[in-house]
């Protein structure tokens, strides 16, 4: 029988195949194997170093968006990928192609799926596809169209497949992880007793977070005399991110490098190192979390945010849900070269020293994580490859189920429409109603499940190169009401970096565009914070070019206020505005956009004193566009509602408010404009409502 395995780029992708090959070997010796890889990936280093001959189709990744010369790049290599992977396929002649997904075995299943329709289905060509993460990717997600049968790492990964197809088995890790023990690694690296060894990865590429987070972290560990740090940065070295050379920058900046630290661009026998850890510091990759759970080693997780599907985010929710790792989201930070994710170094410091310093939670850790192990997860995976390829005669004995995370299911892959509509429906209102709904209170915010990790998402979503995501991103911080990422918001709406040459001559303006300037506002009508910061973000998007932007601008202004005015609390006082917001926004009672005229008049009412008030809505009382007549009957009721005892100002409107025209082209079967004047007639009456 021939075994044909492909998929790579990454460890978590070559390592559970070399798994299921063990598992294979074991029940059947007799296999003949051939890994099918991408030149540039970690599978051309690791398979040489084991007896399975590799042989090479091209293939990248998929970039994200619509045509661009990336995609087409994509294509013409994943054309060539095919093709080659083609011949590979008529040459081998496999009996079964067992796939762990990803860019790299793309071409293999997908060369599949063309020998078939070529040969009308006479070469079958079976096709086993495992999925490692709690989110497929893109591609297997199209992948599976051709997959026979699909083996799944977590149950959450049912949804997104066929029924019946789809069946969780767990995730295969290779028993050389166990060949190691304790007392073998730590006398190999030389470790005493009491010394703490902490392991440092973020994959085999590296992940700049973690690489500058743990290097920012060393100051504030300096204190202890217990530790051991091996950080392994990685190996890429792209235009945009050196993970050795960015690091060594850091570590210059720093000075002085304790002793008791080292880096390395790789671990080649990380068993070893893992088998030695008293902690581990990793990315949410399924292979890396599944090997630190299989040894049992605390670990503090750092998920990269923004994948598709958010996948590593949702591979540590499953075990965080399970006590089984100490979960540590990214934070989007303001820099020079704009937003960034990052972990800062005191945090991870802190969390370093809590693990560290408590034994007990450590052995929590450590016992969650065993529990979350599934040991037979490669002979299930080898079983079902057998069975599928053929050989109907193999049975393993006792063959427990996946434990699945003891049945906890933590959803965290909605895309961020669908997650923010989620919310909406959850606290009863959608994001535009932001400015009749006013501030979000404690009451509805309890209503949110999981709010930290809305929190995070809706600030990670800031970071994303699309502005259509990011916008789902500014949403979500309004809607769950996140005050400590105010200063994000405001960057949003005050950064005035240009936009692409091709974004400019379409129309658009700035870096961020009207729609998410637009959107930022309305986040803060619900956070309903007022300080110097957000007066001076408001101030400059009174002269903002998007009309959208100067209506929603003064639609802020005028909720905050409304929010503000007969509150009995006197920690929540009107809003004194200086003489700067009430100039332009009388200003903006004579905009070119008749939306921003109306709502400057409106917003006017709220802001401005009421002679000025009456000396720019008076001369309006006969306009020919009912609209600004309303405007107008608008901005007299708020000034009803701030200054209704001070009869001056009502004496003045009362002798004037006769010559007011009252008709109106409106077609319901009442007139609004003839019910706002007939009610603002009798708040003006001595003794009227105020």
């Amino acid at each position: 029988m021939k075994v044909l395995l492909t998929g790579g780029g990454s460890g978590g992708h070559v390592s559970p195949m070399l798994a299921v090959a063990d598992a294979l070997r074991s029940l059947k010796p007799d296999l003949q194997f051939l890994y099918v890889g991408v030149p540039q990936g970690l599978e051309a280093t690791i398979l040489p170093r084991t007896n399975i001959p590799i042989e090479f189709a091209p293939s990248i990744g998929m970039p994200g968006g619509k045509l661009s010369p990336a995609m087409l790049r994509f294509l013409l290599t994943f054309m060539a990928g095919v093709f080659k992977a083609m011949l590979i396929l008529m040459k081998y002649k496999p009996d079964v192609i067992v796939a762990s997904g990803g860019f790299a075995s793309a071409p293999s299943v997908f060369a599949a799926g063309v020998w078939r329709a070529l040969t009308f289905g006479m070469w079958k060509l079976p096709v086993y596809l495992h999925e490692q993460n709690a989110v497929p990717g893109r591609m297997n997600l199209a992948a599976a169209r051709i997959a026979n049968k699909i083996g799944l790492a977590h149950e959450a990964g049912k949804r997104w497949f066929p029924a019946g197809k789809a069946e969780t088995v767990g995730y295969p890790v290779r028993g050389s992880v166990h060949e190691v023990t304790r007392e073998q690694a730590r006398e190999e690296l030389n470790l005493g007793e009491d010394e703490r060894y902490i392991v440092v990865f973020g994959g085999s590429q590296g992940a700049r977070t973690i690489n500058r987070s743990v290097v920012d972290a060393l100051p504030f560990l300096s204190t202890r005399n217990d530790i051991r740090i091996i950080h392994a940065s990685g190996t890429i070295k792209g235009s945009e991110y050196d993970s050795a050379r960015d690091t060594e920058e850091r570590l210059k900046e720093l000075g002085r490098v304790p002793e008791w630290y080292q880096r390395v661009d790789y671990l080649h026998d990380m068993p070893k190192h893992l088998a030695a850890a008293d902690l581990a510091v990793i990315r949410a990759g399924a292979g890396a979390l599944l090997e630190v759970c299989a040894l049992g080693i605390p670990s503090i997780v750092i998920p990269k945010a923004n994948l598709p599907g958010d996948s590593q985010v949702a591979n540590a929710r499953q075990l965080a849900a399970v006590g089984a790792i100490d979960l540590v989201y990214e934070e989007p930070s303001l820099t020079e070269s704009g937003l960034i994710e990052e972990v800062p170094g005191e945090k991870l410091a802190e969390r370093i020293h809590a693990l560290l310093d408590g034994p007990s939670r450590r052995g929590e850790l450590a016992h969650c994580a065993k529990q979350s192990y599934d040991p037979q997860a490669a002979l299930r995976v080898a079983v079902q490859v057998l069975q599928f390829g053929g050989v109907a005669d193999v049975q393993v004995d006792d063959l427990k189920p996946v434990l699945n995370g003891n049945g906890k299911t933590q959803i965290t892959y909605e895309t961020p429409t669908q997650l923010r509509r989620g919310v909406e429906k959850r606290l009863g209102f959608i994001f535009e109603k932001a400015y009749s709904h006013g501030r979000i209170e404690d009451d509805e915010i309890t209503r949110l499940e999981d709010l930290d990790y809305l929190r995070y998402r809706g600030a990670a979503l800031l970071v994303h190169g699309a502005w259509q995501v990011r916008n789902e991103g500014i949403k979500l911080l309004g809607l769950t009401r996140h005050e400590d990422r105010l200063m994000l918001l405001l960057h949003v709406l005050t950064d005035r970096t240009p936009a692409p040459k091709l974004h400019r001559y379409l129309g658009g303006d700035w870096k961020y565009v009207g729609f998410e300037r637009r959107n930022v506002l309305s986040s803060l009508a619900f956070i309903g914070v007022w300080n110097t910061r957000v007066r001076d973000a408001v101030v400059l998007s009174l002269d903002d070019p998007y009309y959208e932007v100067r209506s929603a601008t003064l639609k802020l202004l005028r909720t905050l206020q409304r929010d503000r005015v007969g509150v009995m609390d006197p920690e929540i006082r009107p809003i004194k505005f200086d003489d700067e917001i009430p100039a332009k926004v009388r200003h903006l009672c004579r905009d070119n956009s008749l939306e921003v005229r109306v709502e400057a008049l409106h917003t006017f009412g709220w802001v401005g004193a009421p002679n000025d008030v009456l000396d720019v809505c008076l001369p309006l009382l006969q306009h020919q566009k009912v609209l600004v007549r309303e405007g107008v009957l608008k901005a007299f009721h708020a000034l009803l509602n701030r200054y209704g005892s001070e009869r001056d100002w009502i004496d003045r409107l009362h002798g004037e408010l006769d010559q007011f025209l009252i008709t109106s082209v409106a077609v319901h079967p009442y007139f609004p404009l003839k019910e706002q004047y007939a009610m603002l007639q009798k708040r003006l009456l001595p003794g009227g409502e105020a």
